[in-house]
């Protein structure tokens, strides 16, 4: 006995009843024909079909060219595009004036794209929902999208976005999330001219059709940007990431970043974006002349005191604490007065806070057993109006070698 599978052998039999009748199928014709889709396809700018609601606004077309039945900046604008488009390409949204029979101007919003068809070149197709209770609205729309789209592209400022195609899901965990950004589909949307610029984009190149890999790696400090995004839900300011130009360089660049999200899902993150690189490579280069000095301070056996004109201690070297016996913490923020006497004149007259650099014996208070005699030194730091003053304290022999310590008197 033949083995059975439910359906007649090589697709032979009747076919399966699918419950239609012609009645159906005259009704879907009939609302398709009254649907409100505005619908040209045209071929080197001639229409070669219409739809019933392009024929009601515009009257039979078919052969007109372009230029008959919409005004010139319309019929130049989908000339540029239907060369310029290809089938595949995302649809162009555009805001077209249409010529009626009797000369009525009809805007009309839709959407542009090119069709591939078997034999020839491509076909331009303008589709739109055209219902004159909604034109007013439709219009508005558009024209707003056409100012916000001008303003972005003739700001100064970077302005970018990352669209997601397939949105990361909000609800996993943080690992997840970051993982999801760099690897889920996505891509560039909206980005201006000076976003271009900031990378170094040819003439000619759309960054917003260049992955977004390309410029905006995956690593561990780009990472980090994404956690910080996560961290403030969603809405930062000041973010560092490290980006690539087109050339490939690594450049720091500080982001302000606002996202989009539904129903738990990350759609979309735009912002603006500065090049801090100069900025960040000088604040990465101070940092280490500073740690230098550092090094060399915690090296000199002197104690080397940073005072303000108020005689606050505002910064030491770790030899502060070991020949004075001082805890660094005990001092800092308070006057120094508390263990050398500044305030009475300096042996020859001057001020401690004099114009330039002085130099006198001292007395140091320490913090167990007598003064340390000491060859103090100070001067201001900078020459206009100083408000800050180095002072350093160097230890002097006794006339009895007592280490430094003050000669005791019978």
């Amino acid at each position: 006995m033949p083995y059975c599978t439910g359906r007649p052998p090589h697709g032979r039999g009747r076919p399966v009843d699918t419950g239609r009748n012609r009645a159906d199928d005259e009704m879907d014709e009939q609302v398709m024909g009254t649907a409100p889709v505005f619908l040209l396809t045209a071929e080197d700018t001639r229409i070669v079909h219409q739809s019933r609601v392009a024929e009601a606004v515009l009257g039979p077309s078919g052969g007109k060219r372009l230029a008959e039945v919409m005004d010139a900046e319309s019929a130049a604008a989908l000339a540029a595009l239907q060369g310029a488009l290809r089938p595949g390409d995302a649809p162009v949204s555009r805001l077209v004036t249409f010529l009626g029979p009797n000369g009525e101007c009809r805007r009309i919003a839709g959407l542009l794209d090119a069709v591939a068809r078997p034999a020839g070149p491509p076909l331009l197709r303008f589709t739109a929902c055209h219902d004159p209770r909604c034109g007013a609205w439709l219009e508005e729309m558009m024209l707003a999208e056409e100012v916000l789209r001008g303003f972005v592209q003739a700001s100064s400022e970077a302005m970018w976005c990352i669209e997601f195609s397939e949105p990361v899901d909000l609800t996993l965990a943080e690992r997840e999330i970051v993982r999801q950004v760099f690897e889920n589909e996505c891509h560039w949307r909206l980005c201006n001219a000076a976003m271009a610029r900031l990378y170094d984009l040819p003439d000619g190149l759309d960054l917003n059709l260049q992955p977004v890999s390309l410029y905006f790696p995956r690593n561990a400090e780009n990472e980090a940007f994404v956690r910080q995004i996560i961290a403030s839900n969603y809405s930062v300011d000041e973010a560092l990431s490290i980006d690539l130009r087109h050339d490939g360089s690594a450049r720091y660049m500080e982001n302000n970043v606002r996202c989009s999200i539904a129903n738990g899902q990350l759609l979309r993150m735009w912002g603006t974006v500065r090049d801090v690189t100069d900025e960040r490579r000088r604040r990465n280069r101070l940092a280490r002349e500073a740690q230098a000095v550092r090094n060399i301070l915690a090296a000199i056996p002197d104690a080397i005191l940073v005072i303000d004109k108020s005689r606050t201690l505002v910064a030491v070297n770790p030899s502060f604490e070991s020949l004075l016996g001082w805890g660094i913490d005990q001092f800092l923020g308070r006057d120094v007065q508390n263990f050398i006497d500044l305030e009475n004149p300096l042996p020859n007259g001057r001020r401690w806070f004099g114009p330039g650099p002085q130099r006198w014996m001292a007395e140091v208070k320490v913090r167990s057993g007598p003064p340390l005699r000491c060859d103090a030194r100070i001067s201001p730091i900078g020459e206009e109006a100083p408000d800050h003053y180095v002072l350093s304290l160097r230890p002097v022999q006794d006339r009895d070698g007592g280490g430094g310590r003050r000669e005791r008197t019978s």
